[in-house]
């Protein structure tokens, strides 16, 4: 019930990347597997992930929601509250243990410890958003791989970050939560 694939080379000829291009020129020669048939599937395996940790409310997240439904109608200004909140109060630390590297802590568990990393972040981001009738969704993103990805088999292993898509009356805003002070 296995597959194997052999594959062999000689006479390599050294690769010397052009100086000063993108990085998807320097990763040299490599061989890539998935098991995902698309970036479509890819995305589709991860959304519910975002979906339950988004989900999960408790009293005082659904407070912070109300606060901000009431200083403002406007959804944009609603959404600038939810960044800033997410920026201001809840604390960047990275968490890779275990299933941290992939799965986002919950909204609610997000904002009583009052620290997360980009997975928690968006996910409370998430919850407040949609409670606030604010389309948005999580999009996974590499900070280090620049552009090219598109060339590249659907591997959950080429992003290294999360952030939210907002759309508000046609236009679309990027949130990252794990930064600071963007308006």
């Amino acid at each position: 019930g296995m597959t194997s694939l052999e594959y062999s080379r000689s006479n390599f000829v050294r690769l010397i990347p052009p100086k000063y291009a993108p990085a998807r020129f320097a990763r040299g020669r490599f061989i890539e597997m998935t098991d995902y048939a698309s970036w479509a599937d890819l995305a589709v395996s991860m959304l519910p992930l975002y979906d339950k940790a988004a989900a999960a409310l408790d009293e005082n997240v659904q407070a912070e929601i109300e606060r901000i439904r009431a200083a403002s109608t406007d959804p944009r200004q609603r959404t600038q509250a939810v960044l800033n909140l997410v920026q201001d109060k809840v604390r960047y630390v990275a968490l890779s243990m275990g299933t941290g590297n992939y799965v986002p802590a919950d909204a609610k568990t997000t904002w009583s410890r009052r620290y997360g990393d980009c997975k928690g972040k968006t996910a409370l981001m998430l919850a407040m958003l949609h409670a606030l009738g604010i389309e948005a969704e999580p999009v996974l993103v590499s900070t280090v791989l620049g552009d090219g990805l598109d060339a590249r088999l659907p591997l959950v292993g080429l992003f290294d970050h999360v952030i939210v898509r907002a759309s508000i009356g046609g236009r679309t805003y990027w949130l990252d939560g794990t930064r600071l002070g963007d308006k």
